[in-house]
């Protein structure tokens, strides 16, 4: 096991000395989200929790330590929905079976990768990690923050959603019996996209036999169909990597037929589906938008990005948010936010798409993805607009603590 970092041991002592600790914020602007911004605006925070945000004439409380950031821009801090820059792909990719519902990202969650710190360094307080792609259903998400709390965990909901991946990679490399012995499992993994469609199926078939079987007669319990019924239920969110728009409509032809409650991943060919996925009323999470300015650069399954995308979306009412998302040539999560304005979003949808609405689909924004009383004090103050091409996050404050440099 690794040491941990100096960084690290000083966030814990820090989250810790801080809990009574009163501070004031005043910036030439600060977005809340979820609204327009405040020109000028004060944030007061007490105990690492927001207790008032508000323009120029918001009460300070007496002894308050006042923090005058001048022209700086304070926003929320970042929310990447999607994210898999950390670890390795054989740590995240349990390939014992191709159905592995029961599997814990969090149990292979490593705080202290460098790629956090990097994350953090951008402006990104909450993250949203799920396992890897190669099974078919790979298992449980967890949503942790990149900087522990006063009680030393990183974790907000340990089993936020359910991963299923479409599309060619749980059958990458899988080879179908053409003689000879089967001395591999990759013998007996799905070798087409009918074999993983067929997987599903089967997964939740059976989840609906265990359901009604276990309230008949109480048979013991099975983690891997626990987790299926638990989604069956809408207890979990199934998150559906989905690029190409066959996959998408497939994923959500699954989810109507078994009645679970989806979000799209990746989403690369939805813009042909928007009239479906509105009514549907089903959340894409759009994976690095920046990827479309180089044509063809953000598919993968045959997919091909639009520069439109994003706009379709937003005018179809469908819901969505930005994340980096799958692609190794992501920017940094506010510079995919700055590219998701350049292709059609206004700077407020833009924001939301990286605070608000992604902590909602993650069913965290009671804590986090605004600048609102009672949530967590996780902030970033921005040299400028951080929809500029040269904002930089000069501070990021995760529960009321400026994070180390």
């Amino acid at each position: 096991m690794k040491a941990p970092t100096i960084a690290f041991v000083l966030a814990l002592a820090a989250a810790a000395a801080a809990q009574d600790e009163v501070h004031a914020y005043k910036a030439a602007r600060i977005w809340p989200a979820g609204g327009a911004p405040l020109e000028p605006g004060v944030l007061v925070v007490v105990g690492g929790k927001v207790a008032a945000v508000g323009g120029a004439d918001t009460a300070i409380p007496e002894g308050a330590t006042v923090h005058d950031l001048g022209s700086a821009v304070i926003t929320p801090g970042l929310v990447d929905a999607s994210w898999h820059r950390s670890g390795s792909a054989e740590d995240r990719n349990e390939q014992s079976t191709e159905v592995t519902p029961q599997m814990r990202a969090l149990d292979a969650w490593d705080p202290l990768d460098p790629q956090v710190r990097r994350a953090l360094a951008g402006g990104v307080t909450t993250l949203h990690c799920t396992p890897g792609n190669r099974a078919v259903i790979g298992g449980l998400g967890v949503v942790v923050k990149t900087v522990p709390g006063p009680n030393g965990s990183v974790v907000l909901e340990d089993e936020v959603s359910l991963r299923i991946t479409m599309g060619a990679e749980p059958s990458m490399g899988n080879r179908a019996i053409r003689g000879g012995s089967v001395d591999s499992i990759y013998y007996r993994r799905p070798t087409t996209r009918m074999g993983v469609v067929w997987e599903v199926r089967r997964a939740f078939s059976k989840a609906q036999d265990y359901q009604q079987r276990t309230i008949a007669e109480g048979a013991p319990q099975d983690p891997a169909m626990e987790v299926l019924v638990r989604a069956l239920q809408g207890k979990v969110t199934v998150i559906t990597t989905a690029r190409a728009e066959q996959d998408i409509r497939t994923a959500l032809r699954l989810a109507d037929e078994f009645g679970y409650k989806t979000a799209i991943d990746e989403g690369v060919e939805s813009h042909v589906l928007v009239d479906e996925l509105a009514a549907a009323g089903t959340t894409v999470l759009v994976g690095a938008p920046s990827a479309d300015r180089v044509a063809g650069a953000g598919g993968g399954d045959g997919a091909e990005p639009r520069w439109s995308t994003l706009s379709r979306l937003a005018a179809a009412g469908v819901p969505f948010v930005v994340t980096t998302g799958g692609n190794a040539n992501a920017l940094p999560l506010g510079q995919e936010a700055m590219f998701a304005v350049r292709f059609g979003l206004t700077p407020e949808q833009a924001l939301d798409a990286v605070t608000l609405r992604p902590a909602r689909v993650l069913g965290v924004d009671d804590r986090v993805g605004s600048l609102a009383p009672g949530k967590d004090a996780d902030f970033v103050v921005w040299n400028t607009d951080p929809f500029d091409p040269t904002a930089v996050a000069t501070a990021v404050h995760v529960n009321g603590i400026r994070t180390q440099d």
